[in-house]
């Protein structure tokens, strides 16, 4: 997903939502627009179903009005999505996910085993968002 802030402050980790049959190993990644992966963590303790969350290693600080890309990787290739909810922006201040048609996608992924999620499709949400903090 993309996203970008009113303000600046850190990402201290990243969350998804696991549907049942989402089974093996997860991995969170932060990236910058241009494909630049600012953080990885592995999601542990998971729960069979339901919003699972990864801390950083090391908080990423992130600037204001600046684009981010979360994503995570499922071992399985298995991931809930709803196609076309990024068919509009979607605003939690000071935390906003611009709609699709605004940015060149959003709601992006990358199939394989790692790589930029740089390919979008019908403005769907994979349910994986930032965990923001205004200070450490």
């Amino acid at each position: 997903m993309k996203f970008r802030s009113d303000v600046g402050g850190y990402i201290k980790g990243i969350r998804f939502y696991k549907h049942s049959n989402n089974i093996g190993v997860h991995t969170a990644s932060l990236w910058t627009t241009t494909g630049l992966r600012l953080a990885t963590a592995t999601f542990t303790n998971e729960t069979a179903s339901g919003w699972q969350e990864a801390t950083l290693p090391v908080p990423v600080a992130i600037a204001k009005d600046t684009t981010y890309i979360t994503s995570y990787h499922a071992v399985d290739g298995r991931f809930g999505f709803t196609g076309g909810y990024f068919s509009l922006s979607k605003d939690n201040p000071p935390l906003h996910a611009p709609a699709s048609s605004l940015i060149g996608g959003n709601g992006v992924y990358k199939y394989g085993t790692s790589g930029f999620p740089n390919l979008s499709w019908m403005s769907a949400n994979y349910w994986v968002d930032p965990v923001f903090n205004r200070t450490l």
